[in-house]
Formats: C-alpha cells, structure tokens, sequence
C-alpha cells in the first residue's frame, strides 16, 4: 500500500506518503529520538548505545512487518518535509494504529492531536473500530488518545489498550 493520502488538518495539509528506501535513516532518527532517553544513562559507552538502539530498530521494524502484514507503513510530510510516521493496519472492520511517532520538534504543539483526528475521520471511513496501545507512562500520548475519544479497555502492563468507535447517528 503505497499509494498517498493527503489529509487537511488544523495545522494544514499533511500527506501519508509510503516509507521509501531512502527513509531509512529518517526513521531511525526518528526512532532514536523516542528511545534514547531511555538507554542514555546506561553505563556503557555511546558507540554500544547506538550499537543498541540500532539493533533495537530492525527488531522493532521486522516485527512489525511481520504481525502487521498488508498494513500502510507511511512517513508524515507537511511541504515536503518529513516529520513523522504512522503504521495502521485494518481489517474486518476494526484498524489497529500500530506507532505514531512525531520528531521532538513537532511534538506538544498540537500537530499530532490535529493529524490523529483526521487520521480518524479517514480511517472511520471504512472501520468501525480503532485500536492502539500506549505504554502506560507516556501522559501525553494518553492525554492525547483520550481528548480524542478513545477509552481504555484493558492493560498489558507495560501497556494501556486503547479503544475509540466510530460515532453513530444521533437519536
């Protein structure tokens, strides 16, 4: 699924473009950016870090690929500059938003509350039920999920499930 989508957000236009070959160090900074503060203070030296955290990468990206069969694998452009990445797979009815990762410098300012709720609205075009899994210390992913809709229905500790439907027609 490579085809490109292009959503209108509060924050303008942003285009779900397939992930390219040439993507690959995007991502991984991207990636690093997320993991990093969490082996910083390891008691290593910063070449066995990175060694880590590199290795870390192609584990997550291969798993994903192979739970996530036939799911979009996008990066997030907004004027052709790249600044994040959605994973969503769907089927039967129900999509699970398997990561959303935005650079540091684009988070907190509202840019991801602004692309989930279009992303939504795309996405509840064609399945009823949307899924996804925060680990349970990411607050701002959790204030984020909640403001737009979804509840939580279950934990697999490090996790908080997620769940949001799409809304039906008022009575």
């Amino acid at each position: 699924m490579s085809d490109s989508v292009v959503l209108d957000t509060a924050v303008g236009t942003v285009t779900l473009r397939g992930e390219r070959a040439e993507d690959a160090e995007f991502l991984y900074a991207l990636f690093r950016s997320h993991m990093w503060p969490g082996v910083a203070a390891m008691p290593v030296d910063e070449a066995m870090k990175e060694s880590l955290l590199r290795m870390q990468f192609r584990s997550q990206t291969m798993t994903y690929r192979a739970q996530y069969n036939g799911a979009r694998f996008d990066v997030l452009e907004r004027d052709g500059e790249a600044f994040g990445r959605l994973i969503v797979h769907e089927g039967e009815g129900v999509a699970t938003f398997v990561d959303f990762a935005l650079l540091p410098e684009r988070r907190g300012a509202g840019v991801g509350t602004a692309v989930m709720t279009r992303v939504l609205a795309w996405v509840g075009e064609r399945c009823e039920v949307v899924r996804l899994t925060v680990l349970w210390h990411n607050e701002a992913s959790l204030r984020m999920t909640r403001r737009l809709g979804f509840v939580q229905v279950g934990e697999t500790p490090p996790f908080v499930e997620m769940e949001w439907r799409r809304p039906g027609p008022a009575s």
